[in-house]
């Protein structure tokens, strides 16, 4: 069955910071839009990529900036990205591995993302291709999350001011004058096949600059990475990462989750029992994969991680926790802690 496109909520908070520093009703539009209100401080959770992109739109139209991508993008860091392309990045000797890297660990970002690159003359163009569908203005902020991912990378290597000689859009929305004064010496097309941004060949060879690190950044083990990569995305998986997200907003009722997946209830306990897969039981391995990677990640308290996903009682975290891993929350991250 179809999987929900979903990705990193770190892509969704430049939108947040610059939003906030406008005064714009944040909040509400997360709450209309059916996104969690608290994802400030969970950049490695997934989110939905379509009710995201209702956000994004509509508080561009109530904020009245048609340029809100990239506008806000502008505040996109190299460490918002996962914290493996992060490590990854400061291993890499030159721009052109760290490229490759990314093409490789992009899954982590978006696994509905794929890129490649397309050597040319005097240039590479670094090229993506999104596997959803999307309407026109979605697909333009879809772009600019590409692009701007790109630059970021390109730039922590050739530096801060580097703009490339040439972006092309999936989308064909009309480019406003903000973005020629950004990219006064870029060329843009508009309406091509793929997205990409030329690279000068000379580049490649450069190395990367200081890349600080992030304060939330953790070493993730070698499974999980492996674990997110071959993991095949279906209905319920797809669902069951996303729903990680709301946890701490309480247990998600199933009508959320139909809205997020754009169907009736109804018809999502259909396609969920075509898989044979229980709606109550795919939010208690959402509760479960969560609550693991915090025990074996952090320091956290078993309370306030009972408290983080959505538990009134701890008990019943202690209990829901056993009956999936046959040990109690404490027993497994004195067997799988990740020092």
């Amino acid at each position: 069955m179809e999987a929900i496109p979903f990705y990193r909520a770190a892509h969704l908070l430049p939108y947040l910071e610059f939003l906030r520093k406008l005064g714009a009703p944040v909040e509400r539009g997360l709450r209309q839009a059916k996104l969690p209100t608290m994802v400030d401080e969970r950049a490695d959770v997934y989110l939905p990529s379509l009710p995201s992109l209702a956000f994004v739109t509509a508080m561009s139209k109530g904020e009245g900036i048609d340029d809100l991508g990239l506008r806000a993008l502008q505040y996109l860091k190299m460490t918002d990205f996962s914290a493996h392309f992060v490590t990854a990045a400061r291993r890499s000797p030159a721009l052109h591995s760290m490229l490759e890297g990314f093409r490789t660990l992009a899954h982590l970002e978006d696994p509905h993302l794929h890129f490649w690159l397309l050597p040319g003359e005097t240039t590479v163009k670094v090229c993506s291709l999104y596997r959803c569908p999307l309407d026109p203005q979605g697909q333009r902020y879809q772009d600019w999350s590409v692009i701007m991912a790109l630059i970021v990378i390109v730039r922590s290597f050739a530096g801060r001011t580097w703009c490339p000689e040439e972006i092309a859009f999936s989308s064909n929305v009309p480019l406003d004058q903000f973005v020629s004064e950004q990219f006064p010496n870029t060329r843009f097309l508009n309406g091509q096949e793929a997205v990409w941004i030329t690279v000068p060949r000379g580049l490649l060879s450069l190395p990367p600059r200081a890349i600080p690190v992030a304060a939330a950044e953790r070493r993730a083990s070698d499974s999980e990475q492996k674990d997110n990569a071959e993991r095949p995305l279906d209905l319920p998986s797809s669902l069951r990462r996303v729903l990680a997200a709301y946890l701490p907003d309480g247990c998600p009722p199933i009508e959320l989750a139909a809205e997020i997946v754009g169907t009736s209830v109804r018809t999502l306990q259909r396609r969920l029992r075509q898989s044979q897969v229980k709606y109550s039981d795919l939010v208690q391995e959402a509760r479960f994969e969560a609550a693991a990677k915090l025990l074996r990640d952090t320091d956290a308290r078993t309370l306030d991680i009972a408290y983080e996903l959505g538990y009134e009682d701890p008990s019943h975290f202690a209990r829901g926790f056993r009956r999936i891993a046959g040990v109690s929350p404490r027993e497994y991250r004195r067997q799988h802690r990740v020092y």
